[in-house]
């Protein structure tokens, strides 16, 4: 709708209802009926088109560092989708620099073997950094350090978060810590007292887990007693790592909760294929959306934190009595569980880091001087400044139009538009 043709539909409908109601002359002295008329005619035309056109100069597009491992379209669509630009980055491909200058001249290159030269990225290019990080964690977690905490980009993710997150040992360390119900269990380098760890884990079945792997890989059930002392003597002569858990009666089924920030944006009921303990849609488990509780969500979203994560896939599973035990925390959570609940939560994650980066300037502030911004780098808030440009400078001649006429109207018709909550 162009700024003619709405003045032009305004003015009809006021004159409309003007003379409808036999008044003259102001028509700040309607009567009520006649005020009621008017609302009706212009509610919808008036409050959304100036909603709309008061976002036009307060929406700042974002460039977004995506540091990924693997496909990521159901990312870059909602970057896309809501206005944004971005660069996507396999950090196996970056070179990261450590300057010897006191000033901070620390840097990261695209060093993709397709180039003649490594390209550097420029931080200042930047507002923000979505990590999917699957393969190579540790050098992506060195990339992503960098990024995060040298060159002072935020991220949705750090790399201490991601590392504990893939540690399974660990992160029910830390979940314990933070007062989260686990699983019982247990943790020794070299097994030999097997039936003392068994008890402790009220004995078999139980469950063991390699304290590295994703998508039920590294994960078993011991069952017998000749099958867990094989199993375990083995792993303990290869010097490979590994816990042992309480055997949680869940008939086959766990949930998966995607944490984004303060929220759980979506969960799935993940239920085992026949024949296999394991939920793991990789596993052909299948799964429904389904809506948690309170107390499930704030479990989800604490566990997230007790990591170090905004951004991640919690694992929880309620036993036969009803309790809910948390299993694991992933820092890199799948997609089809958007294919299977039809929520994209990429679209909360980008309006997090929409909310973090301040895409939306305050409205009310239209000075010129330099003001003041808390961005997070890790967990650590960091004042930067942020110059004030005028609203309207990147708006086209019809976008302005609209604006200057909607103020013409609230100028015009004062009452009204108060009344309109305009």
């Amino acid at each position: 709708m162009t700024a003619r043709t709405l003045a032009k539909l305004a003015t009809a409908k006021i004159k409309k209802e003007y003379v409808s109601s036999g008044l003259s002359q102001n028509v700040n002295k309607l009567c009520p009926i006649a005020w009621s008329r008017i609302k009706r005619c212009l509610h919808q035309i008036l409050k959304q088109f100036f909603s709309q056109s008061n976002q036009l100069f307060i929406m700042s597009k974002l460039h977004f560092l995506v540091l990924a491992t693997g496909q990521q379209d159901k990312l870059i669509n909602v970057i896309e989708q809501r206005g944004h630009t971005y660069e996507i980055y396999n950090p196996n491909d970056v070179y990261l620099y450590v300057s010897s200058s006191e000033n901070g001249y620390d840097c990261v290159y695209d060093g993709n073997q397709e180039l003649t030269e490594p390209k550097r990225l420029k931080a200042n290019a930047y507002d923000a950094v979505i990590s999917r990080i699957g393969d190579s964690l540790n050098h992506g977690t060195c990339i992503l350090r960098h990024i995060n905490e040298n060159l002072g980009i935020y991220s949705t993710q750090d790399a201490d978060g991601l590392l504990t997150a893939s540690n399974k040992l660990k992160t029910t360390q830390k979940l314990s810590y933070r007062g989260l119900r686990v699983p019982k269990t247990i943790y020794a380098k070299n097994p030999v007292h097997v039936d003392f760890l068994l008890k402790k884990v009220d004995g078999l079945p139980a469950i063991a887990k390699l304290l590295q792997g994703s998508q039920g890989v590294g994960v078993n059930i011991l069952e017998t007693p000749l099958a867990t002392n094989t199993m375990l003597e083995s792993f303990s002569k290869s010097n490979i790592d590994l816990k042992i858990q309480k055997f949680i009666k869940a008939n086959g089924k766990d949930i998966r909760a995607i944490v984004v920030g303060d929220k759980v944006a979506v969960a799935m009921e993940r239920t085992a294929n026949k024949g296999d303990f394991r939920a793991n849609i990789s596993k052909n488990g299948s799964g429904r959306k389904v809506e948690l509780s309170e107390e499930d969500k704030d479990i989800c979203i604490r566990s997230a934190k007790a990591v170090g994560l905004e951004f991640a896939g919690v694992d929880i599973m309620k036993d036969d009595k009803g309790k809910t035990f948390v299993i694991e925390v992933n820092g890199n959570p799948g997609t089809k569980i958007i294919d299977l609940t039809g929520h994209n939560y990429f679209v909360d994650l980008v309006k997090m880091v929409e909310e973090k980066v301040g895409k939306i300037e305050n409205k009310e502030d239209n000075t010129d001087e330099a003001s003041t911004s808390n961005r997070l780098v890790g967990n650590t808030k960091v004042t930067l400044f942020r110059q004030k440009v005028d609203p309207y400078e990147k708006l086209s001649e019809q976008e302005i139009a609209r604006i200057e006429n909607i103020n013409r109207l609230k100028s015009k018709y004062p009452i009204l538009m108060k009344d309109l909550d305009i």
